[in-house]
């Protein structure tokens, strides 16, 4: 009887060992799933932070790609207009000089039929005719840099401007990518057909089921395009 009991002492301590082990490797299992779970979340998270990141290096790009351009694009059109009033002036005093000289409205009419003349036809603004007789006369510089450069003048010169800036560019995508949590800046172009910043951002996830090293990082891309000068379409093929 002794050996009975004994005999069912021990199964019912191997049942009860059993079913620990049962219960521990399904608490592991669970653990792991859970884990598994928090990775793929992780990889979500991650990738929100790399697009927002991209967003903002894009559009810092952006940004300081236009500024460049417009600033340099007034300086250039202030300077015709500075050579512009001077021509203007010496042209006035040569005719003023000669005997019985017209009225002032025929000659500055004369000048600017020669000026006209001079930017392959084109018109001059009435703002540009009215500054030469008084240069307070505030001009209006999308106008003028039609007249002095003509559209495909200002889209040359656009493009230019843009392919100077693109290492400063290229700073402010890297720092706005960085405040926004991002690793770096994986790719930076400059889109020229359609003038706008191409950015692609990158981010080392890191996981707890997994190796790091064996993850690619994560990445996500974003365009934004420049600004272009009020009525003008730029593209720099």
């Amino acid at each position: 009887m002794r050996k009975i009991n004994s005999l069912k002492e021990i199964i019912n301590n191997e049942r009860g060992s059993g079913m620990l082990i049962v219960m521990v490797g399904m608490l592991m299992a669970a653990i792991f799933i859970a884990l598994m779970f928090f990775d793929f979340s992780n990889v979500f998270i991650h990738k929100r932070v790399t697009q927002t990141g991209a967003d903002a290096a894009a559009l810092a790009a952006a940004k300081s790609s236009n500024l460049y351009m417009s600033d340099r694009l007034k300086e250039e059109t202030q300077s015709e207009l500075d050579a512009l009033g001077v021509r203007w002036e010496n042209y006035l005093r040569s005719v003023l000089e000669g005997e019985d000289p017209p009225p002032i409205a025929v000659i500055l009419a004369n000048f600017v039929r020669m000026e006209e003349a001079r930017h392959a036809g084109r018109t001059m603004p009435g703002d540009v005719v009215s500054w030469l007789l008084n240069h307070s006369i505030e001009v209006k510089a999308n106008s003028a840099m039609r007249f002095f450069f003509g559209d495909e003048g200002v889209n040359t010169l656009a493009c230019k401007f843009v392919r100077e800036n693109f290492d400063n560019a290229s700073k402010e995508a890297e720092r706005f990518a960085k405040a926004n949590q991002n690793d770096d800046v994986k790719t930076i172009r400059f889109i020229e057909k359609d003038f706008r910043i191409y950015v692609v951002t990158e981010l080392k996830a890191k996981f707890t089921t997994v190796s790091n090293e064996s993850i690619p990082a994560i990445t996500s891309e974003a365009s934004v395009k420049i600004g272009e000068p009020k009525t003008f379409t730029i593209s720099c093929y």
